[in-house]
């Protein structure tokens, strides 16, 4: 990965091409901007907190798109807790039931005296 490549479309895109308007929207020094481009590296943390809706995996790796995809990260509105608390609550009654009636076959299957092999011809 050409990290220097990375840079040049994140300059372009982000100050039309000047270096010295990304380093200051970075924050850093014009010669900050050449350094990374000689050194082929540049500063990841710096770049995805300045750059807004930028995508972490692009900058990583430059595969993909840009700008992060609306209503894909970060756009969800978070779960209202009551509501989780309630729905899984549902979920551990329902796998309680299914417990019960499975405790129940298991005792049945033993009183009978069953070596399992209806259940395995029920199976198959």
């Amino acid at each position: 990965m050409d990290k220097s490549l990375i840079l040049k479309e994140l300059i372009e895109y982000y100050s039309e091409g000047k270096n010295a308007d990304f380093a200051q929207k970075l924050g850093i020094k014009p010669q900050t901007i050449s350094s990374w481009m000689a050194r082929n590296t540049f500063d990841i943390e710096l770049i995805y907190a300045k750059c807004e809706n930028l995508d972490a995996n692009w900058l990583l790796t430059g595969e993909g798109s840009m700008h992060r995809t609306p209503g894909v990260m970060n756009e969800a509105p978070p779960p209202d807790r009551d509501e989780v608390v309630r729905l899984l609550r549902e979920k551990v009654a329902d796998q309680q039931k299914i417990i019960g009636l499975l405790e129940e076959k298991v005792e049945a299957l033993l009183a009978g005296g069953s070596d399992g092999t209806e259940i395995a011809s029920a199976a198959g």
